[in-house]
């Protein structure tokens, strides 16, 4: 269970860091525009950018947190 605790401390460092425009756009500008045409959603404007990166890194912890849940307890 520490590696989960650390993976989510990880990852909200990571969202807070990214909504407080900490971590460069050139960093993730292209995957997240990737990511979205390749799923066929409308692609985030520069101002939603930080934003929607932050959105992605919430899913993820929380599709992460579930699937550990369900593999540890059903």
């Amino acid at each position: 269970m520490s590696g989960l605790t650390i993976f989510n401390a990880v990852m909200f460092l990571l969202i807070a860091a990214a909504l407080a425009g900490a971590i460069p756009r050139w960093i993730y500008d292209g995957f997240l525009r990737g990511l979205h045409m390749t799923i066929g959603i409308s692609t985030p404007t520069d101002q939603q950018l930080r934003r929607a990166l932050a959105l992605w890194l919430v899913s993820v912890v929380a599709i992460v947190d579930v699937l550990v849940f369900v593999i540890q307890y059903l």
